[in-house]
């Protein structure tokens, strides 16, 4: 699929371009307010938008004076709600989707509980979506949204509603029926969600796109501190030196250089919290002294088998950082909010990149 969008909704402005190459996933990653539902609404049908070009399985959407009703783009949408028919049942919730297609009411009905059965759901097939949990309810929709065969797949956080053991296996269960699926577009907030179930991501900004590529080398190497943020890696603005990055206080952190960033110009540095050794204010500490500096610990908490400790203070591009220590190193050092502390960062784990736009 192709799509070119741009509208304003009051002070918000959308303008964005983008591919989707057939049967691939893009997840649409950005902070509240970006504009990622939008683009899904603007793509459904269900917002105006002023300039709209939109092509999918070689039939346009929208464009040179076409514009299809929701009902006629053959595009499914999953949300985080199920928005399930509480007064149908399972069974007949699924084959709405393909009778809206012109199926007659047995094929709908075999193709509902094909598909039922794909989603582990064929047993809940007579009950009414207020029997089943949300888990449940989430693999009748997914069903649903794909029963109708849509050319287009549109996701908009289907995690978000569901609890911790119903996410990952329902995160499992999009990530096998996608593999031969539609071309998908997936809207989250949830690095895990990109990684397990994207081909490749768009990052948006106030209605632009900022960053897109492979989606380990946008997690892995991020141009914006949201994006940054989201990997669980530390980031650096600045340009681009002959030994690292000069931060837009003065100082030089030093780093290494990619094979794409160009000294004199903008620049991130990228480094993950494991990289960042932590000591007392007083005491004795290693590395390179030019990335060697003092801070205050704002926050301790956990993050899977360490402690991610933020800190504040410092030179301002040191503010926010984070490391990762034992929960052994914590107690040693007796760390707590508002801790003096010392940061020292290797400068071969320091990865300078090219500034996103």
């Amino acid at each position: 699929m192709s799509a070119r969008l741009a509208l304003s909704r009051g002070a918000f402005a959308l303008d964005v371009e983008f591919t989707v190459p057939a049967g691939t996933v893009l997840a649409l990653l950005g902070p509240n307010g970006s504009g990622k539902s939008t683009v899904l609404g603007s793509l459904a049908g269900l917002l105006p938008v002023r300039t709209a070009e939109v092509t999918v399985a070689g039939r346009e959407l929208v464009g040179h004076g076409v514009d299809l009703p929701p009902h006629e783009r053959r595009i499914g949408l999953l949300s985080q709600d199920s928005l399930l028919f509480p007064h149908l049942s399972v069974v007949d919730n699924v084959a709405f989707a393909p009778r809206s297609t012109g199926k007659n009411r047995v094929q709908a009905r075999e193709i509902a509980l094909e598909w039922l059965s794909e989603v582990g759901a064929a047993e809940f097939a007579k009950r009414r979506p207020g029997q089943l949990s949300g888990g449940q309810q989430q693999r009748v929709a997914i069903a649903r949204a794909l029963a109708s065969s849509p050319d287009l797949l549109l996701l908009d956080e289907p995690f978000a509603a569901l609890d911790v053991d119903s996410a990952p296996a329902i995160r499992g269960l999009l990530r096998r029926v996608l593999r031969d699926g539609p071309t998908t577009v997936l809207v989250t907030h949830d690095p895990l969600d990109a990684l397990a179930l994207a081909d490749h991501v768009a990052v948006l900004s106030e209605g632009r796109i900022v960053e897109r590529g492979p989606t380990r080398e946008v997690l892995g190497a991020p141009r914006t501190a949201f994006t940054a943020r989201i990997a669980g890696l530390n980031l650096v603005a600045g340009v681009a030196t002959a030994d690292g990055l000069r931060t837009g206080s003065g100082e030089v952190l030093a780093g290494l250089l990619t094979s794409d960033a160009v000294v004199g110009e903008a620049a991130v540095a990228v480094f993950e919290p494991s990289a960042v050794s932590v000591y007392p204010h007083d005491g004795e500490h290693h590395g390179s002294p030019r990335n060697t500096v003092s801070a205050t610990v704002a926050g301790l908490e956990p993050h899977g088998p360490v402690i991610r400790l933020r800190v504040t203070g410092g030179p301002p591009w040191a503010s926010g950082l984070s490391a990762d220590l034992t929960p052994a190193a914590v107690a040693d050092l007796a760390l707590e909010p508002g801790s003096p502390v010392m940061l020292s960062i290797k400068a071969a784990t320091v990865a300078v990149h090219p500034a996103a736009g």
